[in-house]
């Protein structure tokens, strides 16, 4: 373990606005997500709400993707993607409850699986590992996320005594978020908005709004947070770690100890074939995403992938190994070494038959 000085770092923000249908969620998210970008065009939502989002298209114009049911966390991920890819850099996902407790999500699922099921271990074995996913796609965003959530009011049963018995009086203890426990932590900050529109934050590692009063969010409330953001020192080492992710995704490059250390002439090339801008770490925010904007490229099927070596008839038996070589460098010493075999004779080549 290596140890260093504790720094706040510049990340991308992750808020949490949960609250009763009516109290302003979408609303207020547009307002928070248009201080955090300047550009209206550069917000997306993610609608699940019966297509709400397209109520306040007098703010601006944003972009908008509809979910339908089933609700399935996948659908979610690929939503994520889709809005990255299109150059967002601030994502609202309204909301996140469907993926909990709407048709076709989490909650419904259990339900489903455990009818067969011989406990309950075995269906959260499966359903979990779902759920993680669509949480660590929000935390991996390379954009700002708001998760917009429905809420209902929790109670907490009491016992006092009354005419000499004890009695269970129920006590309203405020709002709790429609979706799997401990959601919250995993946000930058968390609002609870009330009927009222006015919000207070139960959760804030900014600490500028918490133990604060209640107010109504705004694009300045937005705007403080990108502030305090902008605060922190850019990690540059993540941000290169990004790009690498991208450019492997999209094919344009093989994963190498040389690419993952962002050193070399092909490299600085790749990235200025793709994105026309210059490998320079103030470039690294516009590079990433340019390079979302750009679809994946069918990886061309290279000769070694269509066929194996055969000796007298029979396929060549091969076993697997650990290796630090790239699938791109594999391929190049297996075709050379098939291409050697070939002009001696010793072999020939069959085509593998799909299953």
């Amino acid at each position: 373990m290596q140890l260093r000085t504790a720094e706040r770092r510049k990340a991308k923000v992750r808020i949490g606005l949960f609250g009763p249908s009516g109290s302003g969620k979408t609303y207020s998210a547009l307002l928070l997500a248009r201080g955090l970008t300047d550009k209206w065009e550069k917000i997306a939502v993610i609608d699940t709400e019966n297509k709400s989002a397209d109520l306040y298209s007098h703010l601006g114009p944003y972009i908008v993707g509809d979910i339908d049911a089933p609700y399935q966390p996948e659908k979610y991920m690929e939503a994520i993607k889709d809005c990255e890819r299109a150059g967002a850099e601030v994502i609202i996902i309204d909301s996140i409850t469907h993926e909990w407790s709407g048709t076709g999500g989490i909650l419904e699922d259990a339900d489903r699986l455990g009818a067969s099921a011989k406990n309950s271990f075995t269906v959260w074995g499966k359903l979990t590992p779902r759920h993680n996913k669509f949480i660590e796609a929000i935390l991996q965003s390379s954009a700002h996320i708001i998760c917009c959530g429905r809420s209902k009011q929790e109670y907490v049963m009491n016992q006092v005594e009354k005419n000499g018995k004890t009695v269970n009086i129920p006590e309203k203890v405020g709002l709790k978020a429609i979706t799997r426990e401990g959601f919250d932590y995993e946000m930058t900050l968390s609002f609870d908005l009330a009927i009222s529109h006015f919000a207070y934050s139960s959760k804030d590692r900014t600490s500028m709004f918490a133990d604060k009063p209640e107010h109504i969010i705004s694009q300045k409330t937005g705007e403080q947070i990108k502030e305090w953001n902008d605060g922190g020192k850019i990690d540059y080492d993540q941000m290169r770690k990004d790009i690498i992710s991208e450019l492997t995704r999209i094919n344009r490059a093989p994963t190498s100890k040389e690419f993952v250390a962002a050193k070399g002439k092909d490299i600085e090339k790749m990235i200025k074939e793709a994105t026309k801008l210059k490998l320079e770490e103030k470039n690294f925010d516009n590079i990433l995403a340019k390079l979302k904007t750009i679809p994946a490229i069918e990886p061309e099927v290279s000769a070694s992938s269509e066929e194996i070596p055969v000796v007298e008839g029979r396929a060549i038996e091969t076993e697997e190994v650990e290796t630090d070589k790239t699938e791109e460098e594999i391929d190049e010493e297996l075709q050379e070494k098939m291409n050697r075999a070939k002009n001696k004779k010793e072999i020939k080549a069959k085509p593998v038959c799909q299953k």
